[in-house]
């Protein structure tokens, strides 16, 4: 089910069923329980009110025979009078069919002149005793309808005189039992005191059947028989027959005897069905009744949250303009609407902010480039001027090679000079050649010495030049990490704004990335030629001091060269006296030789 509509409604049908359901089956079943004890109740009265009227009944007729009892014709008549007595009576009253009159001995006389001995009647020994006493119906040998006797004492002075018998008949009685009606066929019957069926509507089993030994009784029946004999009253269920029955019983008062009524259990449960179809009817009214109420509310329900659906589904294909939704009601979906309207004015305000991000971050990418740019020209700049470095360099170590070379062409000479002192006296025209010779080279050595002084001086300015410079492209490193940082920050606030914009900023927040992640390179590249120009800058002070030690070197080899062409004019003035000199020659030119040494190990290590 895709509709809100048929999901509310089946929930709240469902829902209403169950209740239903459950609400009816409890109604059922109290009313079954109900039922079931009216049912027994109204058993239960009517064996009891039937047992009690019959008692009644009974003891008025045994009053009713006292009284004839006590008559004085009974007491002290002769036998001619008792019995005009006692057929009066039966005249009086139809339901006797018989009076006896009975003496001390047992001798009787009754209505119709018969006599005989009632000794071994079985009423005889209790109402000879003084004792009112009522016999078990019978069948009437005379006119074959079912009668009782009832026998009192007749007493004279105070003592037992004889007795009065009458036979009632008790067909009144019996048509008062048979006249009773449970349902459709419920019926009453009365057992005697041995369990002897004396009533009953089937006049088949009438004093022929015993519900002890009856076949069909089953043991709840005999169970209940029993309670009944004992005089005992109560309720009890039995099946009989296969027919499940109920069964109230009442003993029947002032005898032995006990009442039964019985009903079948179905017929007991009619008016139980009745209702059950009366509660079917009843709960299938409601319930279509209130399907109808449910489909209706639900309709009114779901509409208002149609009308969203099609406003959100407007705001989703990208229709910003919805305002007013039609929902005019008080609760959560009027709220729900208003919040919605408010929702959709959020976005609008967002889609502006975003526009306005968007133009800054246009602006923002337009200065990166520029810095970009600006740093591209800085790097190929530094570049150069590397390039520059590194070519005056190598002609720094050219011109330092042959400095070397000529400082070391010099030891060389001077050595030779040395090895030949012991020639110069044999010597000392060619000496005098020589020492001009000695004195050109020295020219030439100071000479050169100057030039090396001078290409130092120059390589030294332009180191420190290039420490300057390097330090100026520090400078624009900077700038340029600068620029970079601030780039960054600008692509962050735009990524940002473009996370509040949701769907609609993700494009903004891939482009502010990629800013952001160009403005880390250049960041990083920055460092790097800040690195690199670090290094290049303490190299160059190296340079520098490195410069500045083989300056004072070339200096210092300078005075050395100077001293050199001095003592070289002084052999030439001397050349004369150089045998007598000579030894004074083969000195200074150890000293030479000693500084020529000197001089080579420095340039050694300086361009080591």
């Amino acid at each position: 089910m895709k509709s809100i509509k048929a999901k509310l409604a089946a929930i709240v049908i469902s829902l209403f069923v169950i209740a239903l359901g459950v609400l009816a089956g409890l109604n059922f079943w109290q009313s079954q329980k109900m039922l079931t004890h009216d049912v027994e109740n109204e058993l239960a009265l009517t064996a009891q009110t039937n047992g009690e009227a019959v008692g009644m009944w009974l003891e008025g007729h045994k009053k009713e025979l006292e009284a004839i009892a006590r008559s004085p014709l009974l007491i002290n008549g002769s036998r001619e009078s008792r019995v005009a007595y006692i057929s009066a009576e039966i005249n009086n009253n139809k339901l006797y069919e018989n009076i006896f009159w009975t003496d001390a001995n047992g001798d009787y006389i009754d209505t119709r002149g018969a006599s005989g001995n009632s000794t071994n009647r079985p009423y005889f020994a209790s109402a000879i005793a003084g004792n009112t006493f009522i016999t078990d119906p019978i069948i009437s040998p005379t006119s074959g309808k079912l009668v009782v006797v009832i026998a009192t004492p007749i007493k004279a002075d105070g003592r037992v005189a004889g007795i009065l018998a009458g036979a009632i008949n008790i067909e009144e009685v019996e048509k008062r039992i048979l006249g009773i009606k449970v349902a459709q066929t419920g019926y009453a019957y009365v057992l005697r005191t041995d369990g002897t069926i004396i009533v009953h509507p089937n006049k088949e089993i009438v004093n022929k059947t015993n519900i002890n030994n009856d076949p069909h009784a089953t043991p709840p029946l005999q169970a209940a028989a029993a309670k009944m004999l004992q005089g005992e009253k109560g309720i009890a269920g039995y099946h009989y027959e296969g027919i499940e029955r109920y069964l109230a019983y009442a003993p029947i008062t002032g005898t032995s005897w006990s009442i039964g009524v019985t009903v079948p259990a179905a017929e007991a449960r009619a008016q139980l069905r009745t209702f059950a179809w009366i509660s079917l009817l009843t709960i299938v009214a409601v319930l279509i009744a209130a399907i109808l109420v449910i489909l209706v509310a639900a309709a009114r329900i779901a509409r208002p949250l149609q009308i969203l659906e099609g406003a959100a589904n407007r705001v989703a294909g990208g229709d910003l303009s919805v305002t007013n939704i039609s929902v005019n009601s008080q609760d959560e979906l009027g709220r729900l609407a208003r919040a919605f309207e408010i929702m959709v004015e959020n976005l609008r305000t967002l889609v502006r902010k975003i526009d306005t991000s968007s133009e800054l971050v246009a602006t923002s990418a337009e200065e990166l480039t520029a810095g970009a740019h600006q740093s591209s020209q800085a790097a190929n700049q530094v570049a150069g001027s590397i390039t520059d470095v590194s070519s005056r360099m190598e002609e720094q170590l050219k011109v330092a090679n042959n400095t070397s070379a000529v400082v070391q062409q010099m030891s060389d000479n001077i050595q030779q000079i040395a090895a030949n002192v012991d020639q110069v006296a044999a010597q000392s025209t060619q000496a005098r050649e020589k020492a001009a010779a000695g004195n050109k080279s020295v020219d030439k050595a100071v000479s050169q010495m100057a030039h090396i002084e001078q290409t130092v001086n120059s390589s030294a300015g332009v180191v420190a030049n290039l420490g300057e410079r390097s330090k100026e492209i520090g400078q624009i490193v900077d700038t340029i990490a600068g620029i970079a940082g601030q780039t960054n920050l600008l692509a962050l606030n735009a990524a940002i704004e473009a996370a509040r914009a949701g769907e609609q900023g993700r494009g903004f927040a891939v482009v502010a990335e990629e800013v952001r992640k160009l403005a880390e390179q250049s960041q990083e590249a920055a460092k790097k030629i800040a690195a690199l120009i670090s290094e290049i800058q303490e190299d160059t002070n190296k340079a520098v001091t490195a410069m500045d030690e083989g300056t004072r070197e070339v200096k210092l080899g300078a005075e050395v060269v100077n001293a050199s062409g001095q003592a070289f004019l002084e052999i030439t003035a001397l050349v004369t006296q150089v045998s007598g000199q000579i030894g004074e020659i083969s000195a200074a030119i150890k000293q030479i030789a000693n500084g020529s040494r000197q001089m080579s190990v420095r340039y050694s290590k300086w361009m080591t």
